[in-house]
């Protein structure tokens, strides 16, 4: 179970599939080519309600080159700060996973981006540390206009989209490839 606040109801289940084999074909101008790599899939359902305070929410999937995987979520408290159930995952390259409680690692915000349609101002980028496994990473976006705005139609916008990774995993230089999704920025409907 994912705990998302002091609130018993505040809570979700949760399940990913880090590093699943993918093959299909991509369409694009008329032309149709091979695509081949791995996938990220994840699962979340439960409440989905944010405790109050809550405003919104980081969440970063990141598949490391070195076969490690990374999964994090913060949840952001009104007039800053984290809420403390905050976690992650951390997945061995063999499969095996070990929690990460909040205090066992750190993200900090880079720069910053404003969204010309919704006024939104994201962050552009991230350091994410885990100490204890020697993870020091970057992350800098794909493309910085990846916002999802859908103000009119579901009352609410947010980003995500595909990140680039280097840094240290464990020590060594490391590069990989992420997914960030980010809420709350643009301000979302009440319950969400």
């Amino acid at each position: 179970m994912s705990r998302k606040g002091p609130d018993p109801g505040a809570a979700s289940h949760y399940y990913s599939l880090t590093r699943l084999r993918s093959t299909g074909r991509l369409s694009v101008d008329g032309r149709t080519l091979p695509v081949a790599g791995l996938s990220w899939m994840d699962h979340e359902f439960g409440s989905g309600r944010l405790s109050p305070g809550q405003v919104g929410w980081d969440w970063f999937s990141i598949q490391l080159e070195t076969g490690r995987d990374l999964m994090l979520y913060l949840l952001r408290r009104a007039g800053g700060g984290g809420e403390p159930l905050s976690s992650g995952t951390l997945v061995e390259p063999d499969g095996a996973p070990r929690h990460l409680p909040r205090a066992a690692f750190r993200v900090e915000p880079r720069g910053g981006w404003r969204s010309p349609r919704s006024g939104a101002l994201y962050p552009a980028g991230w350091r994410v540390r885990v100490p204890s496994a020697g993870m020091d990473l970057e992350l800098a976006p794909a493309a910085a206009d990846q916002e999802l705005a859908a103000l009119r139609s579901a009352g609410l916008s947010y980003w995500e989209g595909a990140v680039r990774v280097t840094g240290l995993d464990g020590g060594r230089p490391a590069r990989g490839a992420g997914y960030v999704e980010l809420t709350g920025y643009a301000g979302a409907p009440p319950g969400l």
